[in-house]
């Protein structure tokens, strides 16, 4: 089994709950201790402070507000204390941490995996690493492939295009005008990909429930261009699984 761990999700709950960046340092490290103490290959993951998805895009999440500084110190501190304990830590310059976790699911087959990111395992953009053999770790047990159909109607494959046709607002990435969650979902039923919605015709379009000429006209002039590169997790982040666990490994 391995174990992959978004450092920045535990630590900014953590600091959000408690209003503590110590206890907040403190929190997280008891936590990946817990980790590392219960199960064999854990991976803690770290954001690059540099990010290509901003390069591409500045205002990519720009409406949040800026992080505490004590908070980001406090976080970059405990890289190094989980290093000295003799666990791999992996940062990537210019990759968030789920590209990497992303990187690595790609390289662990046929290994089971399972993802640690907050404690109620909401982050939607994990949802499409899903499938048999990945899961994802959330507070009251594991979030599988089926839990991805039942909760958004579409198969773990189709997450990205539903992610692109919805949009983030927290993350400052606009989906299709006038499509919310629901259409998405049954666009994504009836047509299987962006590419398949945009390949409709209008008259597949207003048959469908609620869809009118505004929200036809919506698909049809909406780029999804960089929607679809935003929320398309980087699996090409420079790290190798293998060398990890080697002895002696090295890791950045």
């Amino acid at each position: 089994m391995l174990t992959l761990v978004d450092l920045g999700a535990i630590f900014w709950e953590f600091r959000f709950g408690t209003g503590s960046s110590v206890e907040a340092y403190s929190l997280t490290l008891d936590k990946i201790q817990f980790y590392i103490r219960n199960w064999p290959k854990v991976v803690v993951c770290c954001d690059s402070p540099k990010s290509k998805r901003k390069e591409w895009c500045p205002d990519y999440k720009s409406n949040r507000k800026p992080k505490p500084t004590d908070g980001i110190e406090a976080l970059e501190s405990v890289p190094d204390r989980v290093r000295a304990w003799g666990n791999p830590v992996v940062q990537c310059e210019g990759y968030e941490a789920d590209d990497i976790i992303a990187a690595l699911v790609a390289q662990s087959w046929p290994e089971e995996v399972q993802i640690v990111g907050s404690a109620k395992g909401c982050e939607k953009d994990f949802y499409c690493l899903l499938d048999d053999r990945v899961r994802l770790v959330g507070s009251v047990g594991y979030i599988t492939a089926n839990d991805c159909v039942t909760k958004f109607g579409v198969a773990p494959s189709q997450m990205q295009d539903w992610l692109a046709l919805v949009g983030d607002a927290a993350d400052a990435i606009p989906g299709c005008p006038g499509i919310g969650p629901s259409k998405a979902t049954l666009l994504l039923e009836m047509f299987g990909t962006i590419e398949g919605v945009k390949a409709a015709s209008d008259e597949e379009l207003l048959a469908l429930p609620k869809f009118g000429k505004k929200t036809v006209e919506s698909i049809r002039s909406w780029d999804p261009t960089m929607a679809r590169k935003l929320v398309k997790l980087l699996d090409d982040a420079p790290v190798s699984l293998a060398e990890l666990f080697s002895p002696g490994p090295t890791h950045t």
